[in-house]
């Protein structure tokens, strides 16, 4: 089997090998010309140098000759020294270059030339035999001797004078000879270039069209199936999980085909399992939530409903498909950006908090609308969950029970004053003495009637604020004189318990926007808290700090803290932590501490550790902002907000 591995392989080595071809045939053709190119250049310039080097010698030689000759044909031996020592450099020249031309013929006639340049010269042939003693260099040697007689110099003269001209001319004829010669190389070799071109060119465009065929063949034999993978991997992912791949080639492809074949199998009997599952799911999941008497649905991310059940279609149009900001109750859409934005849920704060609604018969009824978002592993919001619970009994309940509470408050003040003013009356001593004993009885059934008056008062204040009937003589008032009125009721009871007091109330705190009377029950009620539950030695702060719009207020202590699981419950009526040796109260001090701040438009929070002391926070709305819009703020019963404090 002859694999891609094997296929690439060819195919790179078929284009180098290709390549080596066409260098190596080129490096040869180029090789063959330049040597040729050489031969030419250097046979013919070198003979054309020696044949200047004897022209150059002779003309030296001719002019130390020159120099000796007198009218008494004797010159002085001083001066035929000079010439000698000057001929001698000439001499060997005009010897070395005639030798060397004698080596270096290679025209047709060049030897010729040589034979007749070398007679001339020295009287030898070209193998250095001696034909005669009639020549330039002999008669040169005996123009220069000392002891040469004066008819022998001026016969020298003669012969040296005799010898010059045609062995210059021989020498001149060997510098023709090779440049007549070297006339037409300069077109030969550009016939040469153009043939070394022409030959490169033809070995390009072969290596050229044989690279293009090799890899078109080589590539059409990987490219060609890798395109069937590819055009099938895109069905697949179209969701035609069907298709079946094929190639017909047996190497790594056909196996990557067969990986792919056998994970569409795979992928269509995960699709036939899935979809049968979701079917299941999805009818199950709609038979659950349409058997609920709740209004249920679930919300994509892009705010698309996509699951709802009978009930919230019909009450509240939540109908699968529809955008959820298409829906008439705005609270809702509310609650769904909310989430999506937060990534928590999102619970409602109390039955005020309920969306009204008529039904098919024209009763009223109230639903509580809660909000989960669905998320990963990775903490993505996949879609939010809308339930709308039907508390409509549970409302009824509780305005029944405070109904109740506010007749039995109402009936029990009258008779719990009667009994009160007669026990003043028996502690008075007005209709008799007492025994210590019967002071004692009659003092504990003061305190208890006393208790008993304060929580019913507590109910009544309770039933006025969530009833909306409380009117708050609102006025503008400065953060540091509320603190100040409202610990100086304490001060002796937290010096007495030996607790440190702070205050922390910057002047520049701006005014807050109250009714002082309702806002000192607050301060007064947290405060008394962290009196009782704050052991001595441990330290109380109260502290003022400026938001954008509000004004915070803040009662820390060091005392013994709030365990966790009941931190969301101590705004509750009659909620008490349970613990060992409970302060006596009715657990009603927080919720109406919470009402009366809600009434202001502000709210309430709680942070605390068991052990670790409690940081009770509430807000007031600036005065300086907008005091005709404050005041219409507070005016709106606390309906307001949906989502739950961090209370207790």
């Amino acid at each position: 089997m002859v694999g891609l591995r094997q296929k690439l392989f060819f195919g790179f080595g078929g284009l180098l090998m290709i390549l080596l071809l066409v260098s190596g045939l080129g490096i040869a053709v180029l090789t063959q010309y330049r040597g040729a190119l050489d031969k030419f250049y250097y046979e013919n310039w070198r003979s054309i140098e020696y044949g200047q080097g004897m022209v150059d010698s002779l003309d030296k030689l001719n002019d130390i000759a020159g120099s000796i000759s007198g009218a008494d044909h004797q010159p002085a031996q001083n001066k035929l020294a000079d010439a000698s020592q000057a001929a001698a450099a000439p001499l060997a020249e005009f010897d070395r270059n005639v030798h060397a031309e004698d080596g270096n013929i290679t025209l047709e006639g060049e030897q010729k030339i040589a034979e007749e340049t070398t007679r001339l010269w020295n009287g030898q042939n070209l193998n250095g035999d001696k034909l005669t003693s009639d020549n330039y260099h002999d008669a040169y040697l005996k123009l220069l001797d000392p002891a040469t007689t004066d008819a022998e110099r001026t016969a020298a003269q003669a012969q040296i004078k005799n010898f010059s001209a045609p062995l210059k001319s021989q020498a001149q004829a060997v510098i023709k000879l090779n440049l007549e010669n070297m006339k037409p190389i300069d077109g030969r070799a550009k016939k040469m270039a153009d043939s070394a071109m022409q030959f490169m060119v033809g070995l390009s465009v072969a290596g050229v069209a044989l690279a293009v065929i090799f890899t078109l063949v080589v590539g059409r034999s990987i490219l060609r199936p890798l395109r069937t993978v590819i055009k099938s991997i895109r069905e697949i992912e179209q969701g035609n999980l069907d298709l079946v791949v094929q190639v017909k080639s047996r190497d790594e492809l056909r196996q990557l085909a067969e990986a792919f074949n056998s994970m569409a199998a795979k992928l269509r009997e995960f699709r036939r399992s899935d979809r049968a599952k979701l079917i299941r799911t999805q009818r199950t999941t709609q038979l659950a939530v349409d058997s609920l008497p709740d209004a249920i649905a679930i919300v994509n991310p892009e705010g698309t409903i996509e699951l709802s059940n009978e009930t919230a279609q019909r009450l509240f149009q939540l109908t699968p498909g529809k955008p959820i900001a298409e829906i008439r109750e705005h609270r809702i859409n509310s609650i769904y950006r909310e989430v999506v934005s937060a990534q928590k849920p999102a619970q409602p704060r109390g039955y005020e908090s309920a969306i009204e609604v008529y039904d098919q018969g024209g009763q009223l009824k109230f639903f509580l609308p809660h909000a989960v978002p669905i998320c990963d592993s990775d903490k993505h919001v996949l879609g939010i969950t809308l339930v709308l619970a039907d508390v409509t009994n549970l409302r009824r309940i509780d305005e029944m029970k405070s109904g109740v509470l506010s007749v039995v408050s109402h009936e029990l003040k009258t008779p719990l004053t009667s009994i009160r003013m007669a026990v003043h009356l028996l502690l008075e001593e007005r209709i008799g003495s007492l025994s210590s004993k019967q002071s004692e009885l009659l003092v504990a059934a003061r305190d208890d009637s006393d208790r008993l008056q304060t929580i019913i008062e507590d109910l009544l204040d309770i039933g006025r604020l969530e009833s909306g009937k409380v009117k708050l003589d609102l006025s503008a008032e400065s953060a540091e004189r509320l603190i100040n009125d409202a610990i100086a009721p304490l001060q002796n009871a937290f010096h007495d318990r030996g607790i440190a007091l702070e205050i922390d109330a910057p002047a520049e705190t701006p005014a807050v926007l109250v009714d002082p009377v309702r806002i000192d029950h607050v301060f007064s009620n947290l405060l008394t808290n962290a009196l009782k539950f704050t052991n001595a030695g441990g330290r109380v702060k109260v502290s003022a700090q400026t938001l954008d719009d509000t004004v915070s207020f803040i009662v820390e202590d060091t005392g013994i803290g709030i365990p966790q699981e009941y931190l969301s419950k101590v705004f509750e009526r009659f909620f008490r932590v349970p613990r060992e040796n409970q302060p006596a109260g009715a657990g009603l001090g927080l919720a109406i501490a919470k009402e009366i701040v809600e009434a202001h438009g502000g709210h309430i929070a709680v942070q605390s550790h068991d052990g670790q002391g409690s940081r009770f926070s509430f807000t007031l709305l600036r005065a300086d902002q907008s005091i005709g819009q404050n005041a219409k703020q507070v005016e709106v019963t606390h309906e307001a907000s949906i989502y739950s404090d961090n209370g207790r």
